[in-house]
């Protein structure tokens, strides 16, 4: 089961790896590969009991998609981590994203002493990174153990 899993895994992380790159495409790449997440990460526990050598019980499958959903997310996370300050270049760079943000707000970051734009620059690039990195993470263990888990009990009947 450990080279279904780890096999599973790797599917996973190449599925989340090309949504990833997708998602650089301007104005439909979100649209498109956002709904496409969880289908990858379900289909990454499908896999994981698929490529099982012998029949798993619901338990074990459930664990080990979770293990291939974290080796997906793990590794699509940190491609999302890299990708989003080119997401944020080919959107027009900080200098767009504080367009976005209130007067009030812009007042206030100033009034903080902090600049606006380094303020979007990080949360743009760093920030969007990880938390598409923890939403990858933290989605792709629960759908891939949850679809494992429910193909293995179909398998069963």
């Amino acid at each position: 089961m450990r080279r279904a899993n780890l096999q599973a895994g790797v599917f996973g992380a190449v599925l989340a790896i090309v949504l990833g790159v997708i998602t650089l495409l301007p104005y439909v790449g979100l649209c498109i590969a956002l709904p496409l997440y969880p289908v990858a990460f379900f289909l990454t526990g499908l896999a994981a009991v698929r490529l099982a050598d012998q029949r798993p019980g619901v338990g074990e499958a459930a664990a080990g998609g979770a293990v291939a959903g974290l080796i997906a997310g793990l590794v699509g996370g940190l491609a999302a981590m890299f990708l989003a300050p080119l997401r944020l270049a080919i959107a027009g760079g900080a200098e767009e994203a504080v367009r976005v943000l209130s007067p009030e707000m812009m007042q206030s970051l100033i009034g903080r002493g902090l600049d606006p734009v380094a303020v979007m620059d990080f949360m743009g690039g760093v920030g969007a990174g990880m938390l598409c990195c923890s939403l990858q993470l933290i989605s792709g263990v629960l759908l891939a153990g949850t679809g494992a888990a429910l193909y293995a009990a179909y398998r069963q009947t």
